[in-house]
């Protein structure tokens, strides 16, 4: 049953993706692959915090 709320499904290892970052802020000012490995890390360090919180 849908009412319409939009549930994200991110690829496996990741809580935020790169781009839904940046549809949702739009393209980055600056170098975009330094930026874009720079998110990818965070994002992958914040994934393996929530996994080792959650089996504690």
């Amino acid at each position: 049953m849908s009412d319409g709320i939009d549930i994200p499904n991110p690829p496996p290892g990741t809580c935020l993706p790169w781009e839904e970052i940046t549809k949702d802020y739009g393209p980055p000012v600056g170098d975009e692959a330094l930026l874009k490995g720079q998110w990818e890390e965070l994002d992958a360090l914040a994934y393996l915090y929530l996994w080792w919180w959650v089996q504690r």
